[in-house]
């Protein structure tokens, strides 16, 4: 676990792997504020930095098990308000039913009871807009400081160029939710997978830029008279190891799907 400092902010981040296959994910606290648990998998390493670390409240980005593994560790134990967007509430208070790559790489999260965010926040020293943004998560929000001009997008980015999405996301949801968040200020974004991005504003635009145009090389192709399957060899033609770790929950079917639907 690598444990960097960004201003007040502080960066836990932790690379984990199933296989041949790794993938990191961060926390981030500030100013009192922890922003995601991380997973239950690395419980010995964040224990000793969550009794090291001043935090007075948290909030989740999302209810997936990378991002709430050790929330309920922190709601027995801390006794902080655990907040979550209303609509994973329900997600939150009962054991997630996950595939087995998941439980691997993450390890399983036990049930807790957050608590529905509203539409503004504050830690210590700063208030925090809360912004609806699903599209990879029905409860996922992304969080804007107006003073810093920082936006903390939880699973909103991850990366710049996706071939490929899990059944549960949306192209159309995720490009509607770039847009909102490109409607406040900010410069640096903050992305729960890929770090602090200093230009993240311009990261943002990028992605939806790129997300837009296949977007409409999909419906294109399909006015042509392609089905999904055709349209998937031809623009996604390539697998990679996760679609096979992952029984196909992750593949490029799920993103032109997505959009014909």
């Amino acid at each position: 676990m690598k444990i960097t400092s960004y201003d007040d902010l502080e960066q836990a981040e932790m690379v984990l792997s199933f296989g041949k296959q790794k993938m990191s994910v961060s926390i981030f606290k500030i100013d009192g504020l922890l922003i995601d648990t991380g997973p239950a998998k690395m419980k010995a390493q964040l224990l000793p930095l969550f009794d090291q670390w001043d935090i007075t409240k948290v909030i989740l980005t999302h209810h997936h098990e990378d991002h709430t593994g050790l929330a309920y560790w922190l709601q027995e134990n801390k006794k902080v308000p655990i907040y979550i967007h209303e609509s994973g509430i329900t997600d939150c208070e009962k054991r997630m039913k996950l595939p087995f790559y998941r439980k691997v790489f993450w390890g399983e999260r036990k049930p807790f009871q957050p608590i529905a965010l509203k539409d503004t926040i504050t830690s210590v020293n700063h208030n925090w807009d809360i912004i609806h943004t699903p599209g990879h998560a029905h409860d996922h929000v992304a969080l804007f400081n107006k003073e810093k001009g920082w936006m903390f997008g939880g699973d909103l980015y991850i990366q710049p160029t996706p071939k490929s999405l899990f059944a549960f996301e949306s192209v159309p949801e995720i490009i509607t939710s770039l847009k909102k968040i490109l409607t406040y200020d900010f410069e640096t974004y903050i992305c729960s997978h890929a770090g602090v991005k200093i230009n993240g504003r311009q990261a943002i635009e990028n992605k939806l830029g790129y997300l837009e145009k296949v977007q409409l090389q999909v419906q294109s192709l399909h006015n042509q008279g392609m089905g999904p399957h055709a349209i998937r060899q031809k623009l996604f033609p390539k697998s990679h190891p996760m679609h096979y770790l992952s029984f196909f929950e992750n593949s490029p079917r799920h993103f032109v799907n997505s959009i014909l639907k």
